[in-house]
């Protein structure tokens, strides 16, 4: 069948997903998706696609044989996407893949190397944002209006963010894996993916079929040392602060109060000592991830670590706040409270408290652990709510308490406002505060309904 696309004039901005329709926009249809159109977002279309299987009558509608199975091949045709041009970086991994992302798109914009990116935070050209995403890693006619909008304006380097879900729903279907960067597993997603085992291989389902270019793995994290034989690149570089036969070796020299970390790192393109204000150990792993990547692209480390003294982590991980001592991080899994916690620890002068809950309809097995790691670092733990959504927050909470031992630490406080502000107000000096859960995130999902709310803004509210 011809591409019915090429009817269409230059540039238009396709969409699949209602929530991003905008005046004029082309909406495709994919799965069925044009029953959830409201009439007011079919009027703000200017044209809809349907598959001919659809049994949908809209006023602005056409439809089309074998959209689902077809629309790829004619959406690459109609943008002329020329799929080699392209240096395409996916990380992957449970934690660490948006401060991953940041510390590179950082340091590529420092030396003034055109770029995009697409993840948790946002889709980004260059530093600039153009879109806040719904998804980690979006649908794939979104993938390719950023790569037309790049080819267009000369930029060869996207980075995205790849998760589990997305890999597993085939989002990245048609795309060239360049380049890969695998920071940590641990569990995550298992409401989704049923077990532990279904999780790592839908990771690594990313390297498995393609002839990667470079990989670069933690080979300090058991779960991906252990899964190597299952990626196929042509280099695969391992980077560790213990093995110093690997291929990237790092040393922590010193950490300094503010923030900042003196290192020294062996790599295939020499050794290099720097310091940059990252926070903690974990963050290392992190930025010399992306240093094969940058090499592919670059050929000079030197103009790597000129930049890393500038480095900022994103928003909402390890973020200070302007109550001087309070912190707020994304960290939702095990693993990630664990690292957050344990870089905290170090800086108390007195206790660590925290405020945390667990997201509902969401792996309830986590529950418990996450209270065995608040309970292991902490002094003080106020239990609230996370995005119950559907369930009942206190249940959610009741799980928690089943992973801590000393329960006179803790503050049952289901109202999320109020434990934020409960914990403020009993903050002694040498106290450090952690608001764990909803880092950048500004809204609380509870039932259907999906209310504004940002940890920074209830901190500030505190201080006025």
């Amino acid at each position: 069948m011809k591409n019915p696309f090429l009817n269409l004039s230059s540039n238009e901005n396709l969409v699949t997903n209602s929530k991003y329709l905008r005046k004029n926009d082309i909406f495709l249809s994919l799965r069925g998706g044009a029953k959830y159109l409201t009439n007011d977002q079919a009027d703000l279309a200017k044209h809809v696609f349907l598959d001919s299987s659809e049994n949908i009558d809209l006023p602005k509608a056409s439809k089309i044989k074998d959209l689902n199975s077809s629309y790829l091949k004619w959406i690459d045709e109609y943008f002329q996407i020329d799929h080699s041009y392209f240096n395409n970086l996916f990380i992957t991994g449970t934690n660490g893949k948006t401060t991953t992302l940041s510390f590179l798109s950082q340091i590529l914009e420092n030396n003034g190397i055109k770029h995009a990116s697409s993840g948790t935070l946002g889709t980004f050209i260059n530093e600039q944002k153009i879109f806040n995403n719904e998804l980690t890693t979006e649908e794939p006619v979104f993938i390719r209006n950023l790569m037309s909008k790049c080819f267009r304006t000369g930029i060869k380097n996207i980075i995205f963010e790849a998760s589990s879900i997305g890999v597993d729903k085939n989002r990245l279907q048609g795309l060239k894996i360049n380049h890969a960067i695998f920071t940590n597993i641990s569990r995550d997603h298992l409401d989704y993916h049923g077990s532990l085992q279904n999780y790592i291989n839908a990771k690594f389902k990313l390297v498995s079929n393609a002839k990667v270019k470079t990989v670069a793995v933690n080979f300090d994290d058991e779960i991906i040392s252990s899964q190597l034989k299952k990626i196929c690149s042509m280099k695969t570089f391992k980077i560790s602060s213990r093995d110093n036969k690997s291929d990237i070796f790092f040393k922590v020299l010193k950490s300094f109060e503010d923030g900042n970390i003196e290192f020294l790192v062996e790599t295939p393109w020499g050794k290099f000592q720097a310091a940059s204000k990252i926070e903690s150990k974990f963050n290392l792993y992190n930025l010399f991830l992306t240093l094969p990547y940058y090499q592919f692209i670059n050929d000079d480390c030197e103009d790597f670590f000129a930049k890393v003294q500038n480095l900022s982590l994103p928003f909402g991980r390890l973020s200070k706040t302007e109550k001087e001592n309070v912190y707020i991080d994304y960290a939702h899994t095990p693993k990630a409270l664990e690292s957050v916690c344990k870089c905290l620890s170090k800086k108390k002068k007195n206790k660590l408290i925290i405020v945390f809950g667990a997201g509902g309809e969401r792996d309830k097995g986590k529950r418990a652990l996450m209270g065995e790691v608040a309970d292991r670092y902490c002094e003080k733990i106020y239990i609230t709510s996370d995005n119950p959504r559907n369930e009942d927050p206190q249940q959610i909470s009741n799980m928690i308490v089943e992973g801590i031992e000393g329960s006179d630490k803790i503050c049952m406080e289901l109202d999320r406002s109020r434990a934020i502000k409960n914990a403020i107000n009993e903050l002694s000096e040498g106290d450090i505060l952690l608001i764990a859960g909803k880092g950048h995130e500004n809204k609380q999902i509870i039932g259907d309904a999906c209310l504004d709310f940002s940890d920074y803004e209830e901190v500030k509210k505190c201080i006025l």
